[in-house]
């Protein structure tokens, strides 16, 4: 489950970066919502979200989604933090970057440990699948 949830997680901080691009590029003129139909990186940033969302559906119908939205938030934070930083200039402090491997710490905790979890609870596979 977990390379699926970093795919999705690329895919839907790649869709925040270009929709961000597109409104940057249309600045005031997104008051105008017919705008949205000639910005490409709009259009772009839709359709990859679209394809991250279909992915997530996916596995929210094999996992427990008490395992693996903690774990899609926390990766999609640190992906948009990444790619602010690299693709639009966004500054990363030493606040930010604190609380980013305090995150990165949680995401390990809880892919490692929600299984004993479950298992303990008698759930075993109440997800649906295997990871």
């Amino acid at each position: 489950m977990i390379l699926i949830l970093i795919g999705i997680t690329l895919l839907a901080s790649a869709a925040d970066v270009l929709l961000k691009t597109g409104a940057n590029q249309a600045g005031d003129a997104l008051a105008d919502p017919l705008v949205l139909i000639r910005i490409p990186w709009i259009w772009l940033g839709a359709v990859t979200g679209l394809t991250a969302m279909s992915l997530w559906i996916y596995v929210l119908s094999k996992h427990n989604i008490s395992h693996a939205y903690p774990i899609f938030v926390g990766l999609t934070f640190l992906n948009i933090s990444l790619a602010s930083s690299i693709y639009l200039g966004e500054e990363i402090g030493i606040t930010r970057l604190t609380g980013m491997l305090l995150v990165m710490a949680g995401i390990v905790t809880i892919h490692r440990y929600s299984h004993d979890s479950d298992a303990l609870a008698g759930d075993g596979d109440a997800g649906g699948g295997a990871d």
